[in-house]
């Protein structure tokens, strides 16, 4: 029981440590959208053409280079700013399943062919 605490406790301090530096980004840009009124131009834009902000962000989530976990900030401040559940949502799948990183390590590992085809998958996935 108690190496099964340690063991868990270990995993959650490595995760924490690989995932500071995404907090560190992700937490100011969510603060410094929330005061300087820009979410309000964002809601304001989506809510216009739903169908085209669900492009937008699948796409930036794509590139984005934010985690499961370092994008709940920036969702959060979408959220409380009143942004559609559908783009929010759309966003928050692709950020982790597709990033620049991921990106270029497909196409070292599998070829440009298989990497744009991942690349493709994401965003049927993502809509």
């Amino acid at each position: 029981m108690m190496t099964q605490m340690v063991y868990v406790l270990h995993f959650v301090a490595n995760s924490f440590v690989h995932m500071w530096p995404y907090l560190l980004i992700t937490i100011p840009i969510s603060v410094a959208i929330r005061m300087s009124g820009a979410i309000q131009y964002i809601d304001i834009i989506f809510k216009k053409t739903p169908i085209v902000s669900i492009l937008l962000t699948t796409i930036v989530g794509a590139f984005s280079p934010f985690c499961s976990c370092g994008v709940i900030p920036v969702i959060a401040a979408l959220l409380i700013g009143g942004v559609p559940l559908a783009p929010v949502m759309s966003f928050w799948i692709a950020s982790p399943s597709m990033d620049p990183e991921m990106f270029f390590l497909s196409v070292a590992m599998l070829g440009w062919n298989l990497a744009l085809w991942r690349l493709v998958s994401t965003f049927l996935l993502c809509l």
